[in-house]
């Protein structure tokens, strides 16, 4: 008896800020569990303030359904017996697309200073449903992920005045509602947008340090970022006749520049990309993957890049250089163009495709280009 005591006493003695780290290192359901261990700590899960839900266990599709409306459920039950404020809510699970509850959950979390907000699930197998809308009465908020969702504020919302990171994957959004969204974030400074819609995309975001956009775009205009830092844009489908030729303002700040499904033969591509690169005069590191399909509608010469780029411009601060799926000779001329305009670069990785049949052909003229840099180091990775 005196043993148990002693156990007792050496949980309960526990310092609050340690109970509050160990409640969040463990899964939620054994955070519950936890009330048995003594009387001080019957209620402490009741004031966790970071609140994950995501523990569906892998199984066949009736066993994921039942455990995600178990999950939904207990999620329920939590919220009804909470007490206090909640900085962070995640839910992962596709049962959201089923579950009235939804709205419920975020009328409560609404009024307890939610912070960040992460509602999501496996969006390869769901349809978009409605975002609720008690989602724009969360103020506070300064970090928000959503997955698969139909997002249309009402009419009276003004912005989420605190956030700093907006996070939308595979979202249904209309380029008025999307740029009004920004627009109304005056603290935003990343935003992350992997779009499945062909959309025009206009961005003007004067806090914005970090721009990752993903998916199908008609057009992405850069129109007012000057404190960008980082830009990410990866592209599914062919670029069309003007796409992203637009980039009104010269980035003094941009120090990291990634570009996907480029195809260096065509010539809307490649305009884009030069006109970038031209914009950015501080970049740092540029990384580039070649398009899986290659298909365009103009052509691009080899001499491209000597041709088009003026004769006095430089690389002054790039010092790293990645570029996957080279194979074409193309691709090798944008290597050249960049080795001879770069006298600080000092690594450049480079990997051919999967099924690259002329793979050492590619490495011996990498190679023979790098003679002209020994000090640049050049790498080939695995693809």
């Amino acid at each position: 008896m005196g043993k148990c005591l002693r156990k007792d006493n050496n949980i309960s003695d526990l310092p609050q800020n340690i109970i509050e780290k160990i409640l969040t290192k463990i899964p939620i359901r054994d955070a519950v569990k936890t009330s048995i261990l003594s009387p001080k700590w019957r209620y402490q899960w009741t004031a966790m303030t970071l609140l994950v839900f995501d523990e569906i266990p892998d199984g066949s599709l009736d066993d994921q359904k039942a455990a995600e409306i178990r999950l939904a459920n207990f999620v329920t039950q939590f919220l009804l017996l909470h007490d206090g404020p909640i900085h962070k809510f995640k839910v992962t699970t596709s049962y959201l697309r089923m579950s009235t509850d939804i709205d419920q959950w975020l009328r409560a979390i609404s009024r307890k200073d939610i912070e960040e907000l992460s509602l999501g699930g496996n969006w390869i197998c769901i349809n978009s449903i409605p975002t609720p809308s008690h989602l724009f009465s969360c103020q506070g908020l300064t970090r928000l992920k959503l997955c698969k969702f139909v997002v249309k504020p009402p009419l009276k919302f003004q912005g989420f005045p605190c956030l700093k990171y907006l996070n939308l994957i595979h979202c249904t959004v209309s380029r008025e509602v999307i740029e009004n969204l920004i627009s109304g974030c005056p603290l935003l400074e990343e935003f992350k947008f992997q779009n499945m819609d062909e959309l025009v995309l206009s961005v003007r975001a004067p806090n914005m340090k970090h721009l990752i956009v993903d998916g199908n775009f008609r057009d992405v205009y850069l129109e007012y970022i000057p404190l960008l830092v980082s830009l990410s844009i990866i592209f599914f489908k062919t670029w069309e006749d003007g796409i992203l030729v637009k980039v009104p303002l010269t980035y003094d700040s941009v120090k990291f520049i990634e570009l996907g499904g480029i195809n260096f033969e065509d010539m809307n591509a490649v305009l884009y990309a030069l006109n970038l690169i031209l914009k950015s005069p501080n970049i740092e590191e540029l990384q580039i993957s070649e398009a899986s399909k290659n298909v365009h509608r103009k052509a691009a010469g080899l001499d491209f890049w000597e041709k088009q780029c003026p004769s006095d411009f430089t690389f002054k601060h790039l010092k790293v250089v990645k570029m996957t799926e080279v194979s074409r000779e193309h691709e090798i001329e944008f290597l050249k163009f960049v080795l001879g305009r770069s006298p600080v670069l000092q690594m450049m990785n480079v990997s051919p495709p999967d099924s690259c049949r002329g793979r050492m052909s590619m490495v011996n003229k990498v190679l023979s280009l790098g003679k002209a840099f020994p000090n640049v180091e050049i790498k080939f990775l695995d693809p």
